[in-house]
This record gives structure tokens, sequence and C-alpha cells, in this order.
């Protein structure tokens, strides 16, 4: 059996992942769950401790229990000091489910198109991005997205399946991303 939560909290490192993921809840109607998205939420473990202290103030403020919130972290490699599974033990101890990029997010909207084991050299993956979509690709602006989710629903599932390819942490890039995309088409049935 499945557990549904009331809420669910997700919070990014950046602006991008925001986009993404209200783009993903928009077209996705996820109902019956009510989901807050906050963007530019630090780092790491710092973005992992916000995430306890908005389920702790979403929990008092909706007269809930913390155990009706799912919090989920949202964040790049970036400068990541310890290493991935430090990290993952930190967010399991404070019951966080980390979304994690390595090198970085456009390593994952690139698994939208195909499977391609790449890191970021020198703009790489914008450039990557750039010629999927046939113009310069912004990080705030994924007017594209909008338009590969009406047009060809089962992109998402076709990312899925791509990113999990990329699940071995010791090795870059690696994506844990992809499990948050999964959690939310689960909640949109």
């Amino acid at each position: 059996m499945q557990i549904y939560p009331r809420m669910l909290l997700i919070l990014c490192e950046g602006v991008t992942e925001k986009i993404y993921f209200a783009t993903l809840i928009k077209y996705k109607r996820i109902s019956g769950v009510k989901v807050e998205i906050f963007e530019k939420q630090g780092q790491h473990k710092g973005l992992i401790k916000k995430c306890v202290e908005k389920r702790q103030q979403y929990a008092k403020n909706f007269n809930i229990d913390e155990t009706d919130i799912e919090a989920w972290a949202v964040c790049d490699k970036d400068s990541l000091k310890g290493g991935y599974q430090k990290l993952k033990r930190f967010a399991d101890s404070k019951k966080v489910h980390l979304a994690f990029s390595d090198p970085q997010f456009e390593t994952f909207l690139v698994q939208h198109f195909e499977y391609k084991k790449i890191t970021d050299k020198g703009g790489q993956l914008e450039r990557i991005l750039a010629d999927y979509i046939g113009c310069e690709y912004s990080k705030t602006d994924l007017w594209w997205l909008d338009k590969m989710i009406d047009e060809k629903p089962t992109t998402l599932v076709f990312a899925i399946k791509n990113a999990r390819k990329l699940n071995n942490h010791t090795i870059s890039p690696y994506l844990t991303v992809q499990e948050l995309v999964a959690r939310l088409l689960e909640l949109a049935r």
C-alpha cells in the first residue's frame, strides 16, 4: 500500500529546479497533496536543514503532524565536501529525501532528449540543450519543457528511465533527481 503525504515540500538550491518542478506539477495536476516549491534555499547540509525548518513551520501552521509532510532537497554537486554518501546519510537522518545532480541539474534535463552520460566541461551541457531546443538555453526559461510535456507526456518517463542508468554515485555524472519526478508522477495518479 502506497503512503501519500498531506503535503510535499520541495526546496531547491536554484531557480531552474523550481521552474522545472512547477511546470511538471502544472501539467500533471497533482491533487489531494498540497505541494510547495521554494528556490534559492541554500546548498547541501544547509538546504537539508532548511527542509527540516520548513517542515516544522508548515506542520505548526497547518496543525498537522510532521510525518504527514514529505520534504525533498534538490541540489547539485557544486562544491560538495564529504561526498554524496555522507550528504545522503545526513538527509536520511533528518527524514529528508535527496534529489541530487552530479555535476548539475542540466545533466538531468539532457536525459529528456536521450540517454547521455556527460559531465559539464566549459558549458557543454548548455550547448547540448541549445542544440536540442533549437535556440540558446536559459536556466530561467524552460518554455521548451512546457511544449515537450504537452506534446509528448511520456517524455518524463523517458527521462526517468535514462537518468536511472546514471545511478553509480562514485562516478560522475550521477543523478537521483529522477526519483522526485517519479514520486510526483505517482502522486498524480
